[in-house]
Formats: structure tokens, C-alpha cells, sequence
């Protein structure tokens, strides 16, 4: 890259030199807009978990929900596990519906996610799939529960893309899915995310970050709100096909990306000190 190419030449050239098969989403808050093969359907691995975070503050402020409900945590034998602590503390058999969605978020936890769907009804409800439909989200569907074989043999996947968590940011942070205490609170919470080796991990001094990874063998995603001076950019990046086709089973090489990720994040808040 030249020092006089353009913020989406080096944004381009960053996206094709990525491992696997990446696609990019961002937008900032005049406007400004960038992709990378940003319509792409992927699975959303715990991606998914950022608009079930934003559908059950909506039913707290609905009065459907309040954040002090006691949600019941899964019988330990019964936990699902493959990220998060409840997979390791027995003891914990019930939650307050705000501490069930910081860990969901913070630490992705599984086992808190499938006691806050539970609690909520939202895989019977459809509620989550009417919120996407206000982004207006095109691929992004929540279809089933953390760590379900069973749903996933029957089909059951959840999906997104890109470009669809890029609106659902956008929608977020300027007030059209909640009201402002609600909205304060989604993006308090997304702050609290302890997996920052993605997009958050090279952003300059004084920006601050919402955001939230999802993992899977072979695939990462990350979606990212940065913030400085009430100026945001919001990014999204998925990347599949981190293991090698031939060697199924194989090694997860999806750390290998991180960089990429961390370059487009840098990047894209070049976008806080730029004009329109």
C-alpha cells in the first residue's frame, strides 16, 4: 500500500490479503459506507447474540420483561457449554435477566444465551425476527439455540451477513430500535466485551468500543461500534474457511485472521477524525 492510496484502497487491500473468505461491512456517522463481499450468508455463530440482546431490552421496555427477573440456569448435566463460565459453576442455578445478558455478551457465554431464549420465548415468539425486520436485516435469522446438534441436523442454522450487522449497529446507535435509556444500556453492555483480539485490538488511544466476536471451527466474526468524541463507525467482518478443506476434522487455523481484523478495525476509525 502507498501512503497516498485511499482509506478503501487500503481497506481493499487489507480484505484481499485475508486468509479464507472474508467479507466487510462498515458505515459511520455521515454517510460514509465501504464493503467487501458484505452480502455473503455465513452461519452467525454468537454473532446472533447481539440482536437477542437488543430484542429483550425491547421487551423490558415493553414491560414484558423486567431486568431483575430470576432467569433459571439449566440443570448442569444439561449445559451446553463451549464458551462461557456456567458450563463450570454448578452452584449457579438462577440469574437476574441483566446479569444473563451481560454474560452472554461479555463473555458469549452459551449456557446463559439458551437460559435468556428460554426465559424470553423468543424461538417460539418470532419476536427477534420482527426487530431484524425494522433494521431492515435481509440474511440474518436466529433459528435455534447455542450448541443444539439436534437443530442443526434438522437444518436449523443461524445466519447473518456482514452488511446485515453493520444496519442492525447503525439502527442501534441512532435510536430507531429503543428508547435512549434502553440503547444506553445495549451499547453499555457491548462495551464489556472481554474478546478483543479481532477488530477492537489496534484501534487508537481514546476510542472506545462495542463490540461482540462469534467462533466456530473454520470461521470468525466480530462486529465492532467505535467510538471518540460522538463520532462512531460501525464494522462487521466474518471469515469462513479457516481450516483446510482436505483435512476435515483438521486444526482451526482461524486465529490466523485476528490481524485482518485488527487492520480493518484501525482503519475504518480513521474514519472518527475525517470529515463527511
Amino acid at each position: 500500500m502507498e501512503a497516498s492510496d485511499t482509506l478503501e484502497e487500503r481497506l481493499t487491500a487489507v480484505a484481499e490479503s485475508s486468509p479464507g473468505r472474508l467479507g466487510v461491512a462498515a458505515r459511520d456517522d455521515r454517510g460514509w459506507t465501504w464493503s467487501f463481499d458484505a452480502e455473503r450468508v455465513s452461519r452467525s455463530a454468537s454473532t446472533i447474540k447481539v440482536p437477542i440482546l437488543v430484542t429483550v431490552l425491547r421487551l423490558v421496555e415493553q414491560g414484558r420483561l423486567d431486568l431483575n427477573d430470576p432467569v433459571a440456569i439449566a440443570a448442569f448435566e444439561d449445559r451446553v457449554g463451549g464458551c462461557g463460565p456456567l458450563s463450570l459453576l454448578p452452584s449457579v442455578t438462577s440469574l437476574p435477566l441483566v446479569e444473563a445478558l451481560r454474560l452472554m455478551i461479555a463473555l458469549s457465554d452459551n449456557d446463559a444465551t439458551n437460559a435468556v431464549l428460554e426465559h424470553a420465548a423468543l424461538l417460539r415468539s418470532g419476536e427477534v425476527g420482527r426487530l431484524l425486520a425494522e433494521v431492515p436485516t435481509r440474511h440474518t435469522r436466529l433459528q435455534r439455540p447455542m450448541m443444539d446438534p439436534a437443530s442443526i441436523a434438522a437444518g436449523l442454522e443461524n445466519e447473518t451477513c456482514p452488511q446485515d450487522l453493520v444496519d442492525l449497529l447503525d439502527a442501534l446507535r441512532t435510536g430507531r430500535l429503543l428508547g435512549s435509556d434502553a440503547t444506553r444500556l445495549a451499547i453499555e453492555i457491548l462495551r464489556e466485551q472481554q474478546f478483543v483480539a479481532g477488530l477492537p485490538a489496534a484501534l487508537p488511544a481514546g476510542v472506545v468500543a462495542a463490540s461482540k466476536t462469534g467462533e466456530l471451527p473454520g470461521l470468525r466474526a466480530d462486529l465492532a461500534l467505535a467510538e471518540r468524541d460522538h463520532r462512531w463507525v460501525a464494522v462487521a467482518v466474518v471469515a469462513d474457511r479457516l481450516t483446510d478443506p482436505e483435512d476435515i476434522g483438521g486444526p482451526d487455523s482461524g486465529t490466523r485472521v485476528l490481524p485482518v481484523f485488527a487492520a480493518i478495525g484501525a482503519l475504518a476509525a480513521e474514519r472518527l477524525s475525517m470529515g463527511g
